[in-house]
């Protein structure tokens, strides 16, 4: 995928009177391992970001509390190669697939072109994938799904799978290691979210990051419109 408009969200819970102060707060933890994920063992560094401002509020677990949403995009010019999960069953099942869209039909003629039973070999492998990653919460089995392709595909440097919390929604493990060399964060905004029921929130932010220093500290400033989003441009990345 390459860089263009679309926003990839990550969303912190926070404490009531809570503000962070620096990017490094927005992103992983830098002060202690990664703990084991859905789609990351214990020790491997990445970052969750997910397809929609609801997503990544529901993935938070948040349900009526002071929350953080920074928007990530990729870099103009760069392009980030994902491994989804899934993508081939839904093909095949609907017709279309989240990443593939318009160009579905190019995934069906593939299938089509095989012998049906490579094409069936296929479609178990991407199903078997898919239940393995998102089929359960045994994090010990679903981190080896992301892991497995991370290791024999290093071209890959993210993996989508359906989110487990958000109906019809995707979510995005991402390596950090030269994460900033592709990503960059578009806008920053707190304040409180109220969970409306079914995955659609409520979220009334007060505040937005208007700017980002050299240093990582982010620059906070009123947002009276609810509605409104103070958009980074350009995008921020650390400088060397």
């Amino acid at each position: 995928m390459g860089g263009g408009q679309w926003r990839y969200r990550r969303a912190r819970r926070l404490d009531p009177g809570d503000q962070p102060k620096t990017v490094d707060q927005l992103i992983w933890r830098k002060d202690i391992p990664a703990s084991l994920g859905r789609a990351n063992p214990a020790g491997y560094e990445v970052i969750y970001l997910a397809d929609r401002q609801d997503t990544a509020l529901q993935e938070a677990r948040v349900r009526d509390d002071l929350a953080v949403v920074s928007d990530f995009q990729i870099r103009p010019g760069r392009s980030v190669r994902i491994a989804p999960i899934g993508e081939l069953l839904q093909i095949h099942r609907t017709g279309r697939g989240t990443f593939a869209g318009d160009h579905s039909g190019v995934v069906t003629n593939m299938l089509n072109a095989c012998r049906p039973d490579e094409a069936r070999s296929l479609l178990i492998t991407d199903a078997f994938l898919r239940q393995c990653l998102v089929g359960h919460d045994d994090y010990e089995i679903s981190s080896q799904v992301a892991l497995s392709v991370f290791e024999k595909l290093p071209a890959i440097t993210a993996v989508a799978y359906p989110s487990v919390r958000q109906i019809g929604a995707t979510n995005f493990v991402v390596r950090t290691e030269g994460f900033w060399d592709n990503w960059g964060i578009g806008a920053v905004r707190l304040g409180q979210a109220h969970h409306l029921g079914m995955g659609f929130y409520r979220f009334s932010h007060t505040q937005g990051v208007d700017g980002i220093y050299s240093s990582g500290d982010l620059r906070w400033t009123p947002v009276p419109n609810p509605e409104a989003t103070l958009v980074l441009d350009p995008l921020w990345v650390p400088t060397l």
